[in-house]
């Protein structure tokens, strides 16, 4: 169980669950779509010890403020601010890990803020840099899938019964153990709504407010990348895995680990001896 646990309310509207050992390594731990700082519950207990660590809610999630709608650029500006925050109290860089959406953030972050940051850890992130069709889809093609995703949006907005029924299902690929996905499905199936209109929208047609690029191509920051297999033996982004070897040569490390998308939470022994490795090989 996690003790002491310290909660801090960000302006933005997200909020941090700080806790683990004051002056010890910051670690950021960031949630990816419909995740919460639950999503790192196994490592938040199994790092406390090693680190001083602080999980971050993005607003309309677990205990951040509730909004009317959010996107891509509104997650940025919590975890910005969860950033510089964790940088101010501790005097020290931080360690950001990031898990799926939480990922492509941490890697803006890293390119943005490079003196903030000390060490990257990348859980099953997806990446974009605006290049790529799922990132940008042609405006005809866009509009119509907007409109086939018409009914969808109206059950997040509600809650209802559509957006519950899809969400159970997602979540369900992305473990490979039934019981652990039981127990993460008691904290998701809290998140109300499951997921805002805009990120659906942002989904098809390319986020607005937050400018895609190559982030990857200008990190510095020692790098772990940790890729569950979900039936695959390629690297899900292969263009990632390219950059960060040639950017960052014997500081760049790719683990694969057979578990589904939620990897943290369907293969915690695993994870947890990863990221503590990693973090006993930062200078």
């Amino acid at each position: 169980m996690l003790d002491a646990i310290r909660p801090v309310g960000l302006r933005s509207g997200g909020a941090l669950h700080v806790t683990g050992c004051p002056g010890a390594q910051p670690l950021l731990l960031l949630h990816g779509v419909g995740g919460g700082a639950w999503s790192w519950r196994p490592q938040r207990e199994a790092l406390a010890p090693l680190a001083q660590v602080f999980a971050l809610d993005v607003r309309g999630h677990g205990a951040a403020a509730r909004v009317l709608d959010a996107g891509l650029a509104d997650y940025y500006a919590d975890v910005r601010e969860a950033l510089a925050f964790a940088h101010q109290e501790t005097r020290r860089r931080v360690v950001l890990a990031g898990h799926s959406m939480g990922g492509l953030l941490a890697i803006a972050l890293a390119a943005d803020e490079p003196d903030a940051v000390a060490g990257l850890a990348l859980v099953d992130p997806v990446y974009a840099t605006g290049r790529e069709p799922f990132a940008h889809t042609p405006a005809s093609l866009a509009a119509g899938m907007r409109w086939l995703s018409a009914p969808l949006t109206r059950s997040v907005g509600r809650n209802g019964t559509l957006s519950r029924l899809l969400a159970r299902w997602m979540f369900a690929q992305a473990f490979e153990d039934p019981s652990r996905r039981e127990q993460a499905w008691r904290d998701q199936c809290l998140q109300i709504p499951l997921e805002y209109p805009r990120i659906l929208d942002e989904a098809f047609s390319g986020p607005r407010g937050f400018p895609l690029r190559d982030f990857a191509a200008e990190i510095s920051a020692p790098t772990l990348l940790l890729e569950g297999t979900h039936g695959r033996r390629r690297p899900r982004f292969p263009a990632l895995v390219a950059t960060l070897d040639a950017r960052l040569g014997r500081r760049f490390r790719r683990e694969v680990i057979a578990g589904g998308h939620y990897l943290q939470l369907d293969r915690p022994d695993a994870v947890n001896a990863a990221l503590t490795a990693f973090l006993g090989d930062l200078p």
